[in-house]
């Protein structure tokens, strides 16, 4: 029997498969090559963003009060947060013009930091700051804070990527400090293992930022803030890297500035980067809604909110779509051809991306003729205007004029009809445009401006601009701006924006924007920036909201001002006075008053019986008083004040018979409250400093007496920490004890002490010591 080899054959399948995995690879290369390059994998790392934020218009006597750096920074708070990530509990803002005010920010962002660190979790900082500035650092008020410095702590913060951003006066000097690299502008491409820091800043050394009524903002910030928003976005990824934002920004500020005063005004940059990777500051798929400029639009593109607001700017070349994310709402949408100007209007509703062609848009007639002094004409750009104007300016909707207009049922007619004084419809009435008064028995519909009042029995629609008054027995609707009063026996609905009042018997609904007064006999809703006034028998919702919330229950996403309610609530954060039985916020900044607050970070003070702060006062404690031998407290609180829950027992003898007198020695329970003040201190192993009044009432173990004798302490505390959670503490102070009905309350332990006795009442006075463990 003969054996056989078998290694010619192992070779030769070895050989058979390197053939075939050759040839499989080379097909895949070659369909790669046909396909492009596929899309980056995601990022595994996930990525937190910590962002502190100052804008402060005052930058000492000697210098001229600016009046858009607080609003820049708001600016950029509001796209970071929209479109870039970043949550609302991870942004410090400061716009207090001193030195003080911007320390204790930096450190507070720096503390967020050091709290955010979480296996698998990147940390980036981004510290943006708008204001005044010379050759040697920010000026704020009257202070200082030097560029070396700033630099400093910017790289010793606990993140992995750094960013600062400058839009100030010879910004451009930070860049020139030592510490670091001046390197091209290039991030790459996922920002997973990058580290760093990377400096931005909106002037050169020598050069004044500027800022402009134009725009309401100046010119660094509102470009880099348009740029954000989509206007940046070259490769029409729907993402924004930083290096697309600065470019874009630094490109159309010195575009803006070139025949300003002040002259030309040139951007700066210091990367100092490692690893691979890019930061992708906000992504356009994530808004709420996004405005798609569409490939035949060409020109200088300014978008506006219909209060007349500029929100961003660009200079789009035709033949590309640009997507910019924008909040829902109604905009005004030109476009600058050169030597024509086109218009249009365009409602975003949430969660849609709506296209904008050439088709919406109606000329709003040649440019006026001017001449500047001392500049040259300006260049002629974007896309001709004869093919603007072919594309742009759909056939007009004729429109019949008359003085007024009277009808039982309607026509089509009535579609067309522009009435400048009275119209009358018993069934129903519609105008496209008015200026007078319209009266309905059912239905009213003005298609474009109205001007003067509506009344219907019924319902009235006008879908434009109204202006004016708008009254309804059942419901009016206004799909566009609007300005005037609305009064309905049913429900007010607005999508768009409105100023003015509105009042309903039952519902006032606003999807957009609303300045003014709400007033419901039922519910009101804002459902975009509202500023004023909300009041409703039953329940104020606001997703952005400045002013007054008066109803049993309040809500809104984010809150400026003041709520009053049984029930307050935020989604996101709150800044201002709340009053409620129950207030829950995820970020309050202000003072909260209820009978339970709760919150995941408060920056400001909490009163309440039961408070739930996340980075509050949470502590339970083991103490003896000289007025009991044996307590368990809990404290309760914001960053200072704090609220102290009280359960005491002190063993011994039993009361005589008749009017309870107790002594130091005789058996009872206490059960109280009290309210203190932290004054944190953390310098070796003193922890804080406390100020706290108790009140107690005393029982004879174990029943209850009516109206039981009570005491009052005032104390001083101290706390000394033994451990990471253990603190000692210790405090001294006064007592005032009451009793009533012939007691008496003689706890002294021998200690000096005023007696003062007033027919069944007896008053004692005495020094008061405590002792106890707190954790």
């Amino acid at each position: 029997m003969t054996t056989r080899n078998p290694l010619p054959t192992i070779l030769a399948a070895l050989f058979l498969l390197l053939l075939v995995g050759l040839v499989l690879v080379g097909a895949a290369s070659a369909a790669a090559a046909a396909t492009g390059p596929g899309p980056a994998p995601a990022p595994t790392v996930r990525l937190r963003r910590f962002v502190l934020l100052a804008g402060v218009d005052d930058g000492g006597p000697t210098r001229t009060k600016l009046r858009y750096a607080a609003t820049d920074a708001r600016a950029m708070g509001r796209v970071l947060q929209t479109m870039g990530g970043v949550a609302a509990e991870d942004i410090v803002f400061v716009s207090t013009a001193n030195r003080a005010a911007f320390d204790a920010a930096f450190a507070d962002i720096e503390q967020r930091l050091r709290a955010g660190t979480t296996p698998g979790v990147r940390r980036e900082l981004l510290v943006y700051y708008s204001g005044h500035s010379d050759e040697d650092g920010l000026m704020v008020g009257r202070d200082r804070v030097g560029y070396d410095e700033l630099r400093a702590r910017v790289q010793k913060a606990p993140a992995e990527l750094r960013v600062v951003i400058l839009d100030s006066c010879a910004s451009g000097a930070f860049t020139r400090r030592k510490g670091g690299v001046k390197r091209a502008p290039f991030l790459m491409d996922a920002s997973t293992d990058m580290r760093g820091h990377a400096f931005l800043t909106s002037s050169a050394a020598d050069e004044r930022a500027q800022e402009s009524d134009r725009i309401s903002a100046s010119y660094f910030t509102y470009y880099l803030v348009s740029g954000l928003r989509g206007a940046a976005d070259v490769n029409q990824d729907k993402r924004v890297t930083l290096q697309e934002a600065y470019q874009f920004a630094s490109q159309e500020t010195l575009a803006r500035t070139e025949r300003s005063q002040a002259g030309p005004q040139h951007a700066a940059y210091e990367f100092d980067l490692a690893g691979t990777g890019d930061m992708v500051v906000t992504d356009v798929r994530g808004t709420q809604s996004g405005l798609v400029l569409t490939p035949e639009l060409g020109g200088r593109i300014t978008v506006r909110e219909a209060n007349g607001a500029l929100v961003a700017e660009l200079r789009k070349p035709a033949g590309n779509t640009i997507e910019l994310g924008l909040e829902p709402g109604v905009y005004i949408v030109a476009m600058d051809s050169g030597s024509t100007i086109f218009q249009a209007n365009i409602a975003l509703t949430a969660g849609k991306h709506t296209s904008l062609a050439a088709a919406a848009f109606h000329a709003t007639g040649p440019r006026e003729a001017t001449v500047a002094r001392g500049d040259d004409p300006p260049a002629t750009t974007g896309a001709p205007a004869a093919t603007a104007t072919a594309a742009a300016s759909p056939p007009a909707l004729t429109s019949e004029a008359t003085p007024f207009k009277a009808t039982l049922f309607p026509n089509a007619a009535d579609g067309r009809a522009d009435v400048h004084g009275f119209s009358l419809g018993l069934v129903a009435d519609r105008t496209r445009r008015m200026r007078g008064l319209q009266l309905a028995v059912g239905w009213a519909q003005t298609d474009e401006h109205l001007v003067g009042l509506q009344m219907a029995a019924g319902a009235i629609l006008a879908q434009g601009y109204f202006q004016g008054v708008q009254m309804a027995a059942g419901a009016t609707i206004l799909r566009g701006t609007g300005r005037g009063v609305q009064m309905v026996g049913g429900g007010n609905i607005v999508e768009g924006s409105f100023v003015g009042l509105q009042m309903a018997g039952g519902i006032n609904t606003i999807s957009a924007n609303m300045k003014g007064l709400q007033m419901a006999g039922g519910a009101n809703w804002a459902g975009g920036d509202g500023v004023g006034l909300q009041m409703a028998g039953g329940i104020n919702l606001a997703k952005n909201f400045t002013g007054l919330q008066i109803a049993p229950a309040n809500y809104a996403e984010t809150m400026t001002g003041m709520q009053l309610g049984v029930v307050n609530a935020s989604l996101r954060s709150v800044s201002g006075f709340r009053l409620g039985v129950v207030n829950t916020a995820r970020e309050s900044h202000g003072f909260s008053f209820g009978v339970v607050n709760v919150a995941k970070h408060d920056d400001g003070e909490s009163f309440a019986l039961i408070n739930i702060i996340g980075n509050g006062i949470h502590d339970v404690s083991l103490f003896a008083t000289d007025v009991m031998v044996t307590n368990v407290g809990i404290k309760l609180g914001g960053r200072h004040l704090y609220t102290h829950l009280i359960a005491g027992y002190q063993p011994g003898d039993e009361l005589a018979p008749g009017p309870e007198r107790f002594s130091a020695g005789s058996k009872r329970f206490a059960t109280g409250t009290g309210i203190g003040w932290r004054f944190p201190v953390e310098r070796g192993p003193l922890a804080y400093a406390e100020l706290e009044a108790d009140w107690l009432q005393v029982h004879p173990a174990w029943s209850w007496l009516n109206n039981p004798p009570g005491i009052a302490s005032l104390r001083l505390q101290g706390g000394l920490r033994l451990a990471p959670y253990v603190v000692l503490v210790a405090g001294a102070g006064v007592n005032v004890a009451v009793a009533t009905d012939g007691r008496d309350l003689d706890l002294g332990r021998g200690l000096p002490q005023s007696v003062e006795h007033s027919g069944a009442t007896t008053v004692r006075i005495y020094p008061g010591l405590l002792l106890g463990l707190q954790i």
